[in-house]
């Protein structure tokens, strides 16, 4: 599963930065860039973990999750002035992609697809911490903390 995911996050994030690239001369999308970066990175992480033979350990994974949700959260809290998504509402919350919106009558709007790409983003922000966490620990490490038990 990691692999295909992997595989999908490098070939959609750089096909869209390719894509990117053929847009008009001073106009670039600073978001759209951002997000294809960040999964073209995820994703190639995510092929390279097969090669790390240590394992992140608990305060890995608590950084990812934390970096995950805390991410989404905070940054739907403020509202945005993005052009992109639920244009239609005064409004709108969350980065990369606007996942809410609000009118002022009250009516709100939560936006799955988008909420699904500010996970994926935030998700990918996380791994990168994880992966980071990882290679610049102690290089003895201890054999709990190892695959297989081999440093």
């Amino acid at each position: 599963m990691r692999l295909i995911v992997g595989w999908f996050c490098v070939a959609i994030g750089l096909l869209n930065l390719v894509v990117e690239a053929d847009r008009r001369p001073g106009t670039p999308d600073r978001t759209y860039l951002l997000y294809h970066a960040m999964l073209l990175v995820s994703g190639a992480l995510l092929l390279a973990l097969g090669s790390i033979r240590r394992r992140p350990g608990v305060s890995g994974y608590a950084a990812f999750g934390a970096i995950l949700v805390l991410g989404t959260a905070i940054t739907a809290i403020p509202a945005t002035v993005t052009v992109c998504c639920l244009s239609g509402f005064d409004e709108r919350h969350g980065f990369p992609f606007t996942l809410a919106g609000h009118n002022a009558g009250g009516r709100w709007h939560l936006d799955s697809p988008h909420l699904l790409a500010d996970l994926m983003f935030w998700g990918g922000a996380g791994l990168i911490v994880l992966v980071l966490m990882v290679v610049l620990r102690d290089p003895a490490g201890s054999p709990d903390e190892t695959v297989g038990g081999v440093p």
